[in-house]
Formats: C-alpha cells, structure tokens, sequence
C-alpha cells in the first residue's frame, strides 16, 4: 500500500512539472525546442518565407558581411550616445541643452543606421531575390507595416 501511495505521488508531481513546464514555454511562445539556433536566426526565418535556396542564403551572407562593418560603426556610436546621454543625467539632473545635442546627434546616427538597412535590402531585393521571391518580400513588408498599424491603433485607444 505505502507502495502504490508512493508511485501515485511520484507520478502527480512529474506531472505537475510537465505542465508547469509545457505553459512555461507556451507562454513564451517557444514550443518545447525553445529559440534554439535551429530556427536560423532573423536570416532563417526571412530564408524559409522567401524560399531561399542555399545559394541565395549564401549570397545574402556575403553581402551582409560587407555592410557589417558599417552597420557595427553606427551600433558602437549609437551605444556610446547613449552612455552619454545616461552619463548627463545621472542622479536626476537634466540640462536640456546637453541632453538636447546629445539626442539630435543619437537620431542623425540612427537615422544613417536606418539607411544602411534599407541599402542592404535594397542590394538583397535587386540582385539575390527572384520574381516571385521580390513579391513574396513585398508582401511580407506589407504584413509588417499593417501588424504596426494594428499595434499603433491599439496604443491609440488605449490613450485617455
């Protein structure tokens, strides 16, 4: 009898954690694989919705390797703006005219961050993707705009 009442407890409290775990991770959206490096990164997911060969993936690979420099450039001063812009406001003080030339030159550096990204689309658009491969990018821009108006709406009714 001390027996059974053991494996009956043993059993519910690995159930327990079975679930606890599964809604753990479906809450997060993961599945039970977790973000592992299986799914390819942002270069992954983008390849299996355009159905990129291995050829173009290797192509979009190269040309990301010549922008990645400038990309890195603009990333190390962007941080850096904002080390400074922290550094200025430490403990609650606010100079509007420090912080104020600290941000326009923060937005000039994302603003060139920006164009590398659209340069870089450009370059994979042009030379890499095919016909049907270009509207399938098209659509898939479109389906990224609307999920931002949707979310922009949203944030807008929720306003007093």
């Amino acid at each position: 009898m001390k027996g059974k009442a053991l494996w009956t407890a043993v059993g519910l409290v690995a159930i327990a954690l079975v679930v606890t775990v599964a809604r753990a991770d479906f809450r997060r959206g993961h599945g039970w694989c977790g973000t592992g490096w299986h799914h390819g990164g942002p270069l992954g997911q983008v390849a299996r919705e355009l159905k990129l060969s291995d050829a173009q993936v290797s192509q979009v690979r190269s040309i990301w390797t010549e922008e990645r420099p400038t990309v890195t450039a603009l990333l190390k001063e962007l941080t850096s703006g904002a080390h400074q812009l922290a550094a200025a406001t430490v403990g609650g003080k606010f100079d509007e005219g420090k912080a104020q030339a600290i941000t326009t030159a923060e937005g000039n550096t994302f603003a060139k961050l920006l164009m590398e990204k659209e340069r870089f689309k450009s370059r994979v658009y042009t030379t890499v993707l095919n016909e049907e491969q270009r509207q399938s990018a098209d659509r898939l821009q479109q389906r990224w705009l609307d999920r931002m108006d949707h979310a922009v709406a949203r944030l807008d009714k929720q306003s007093p």
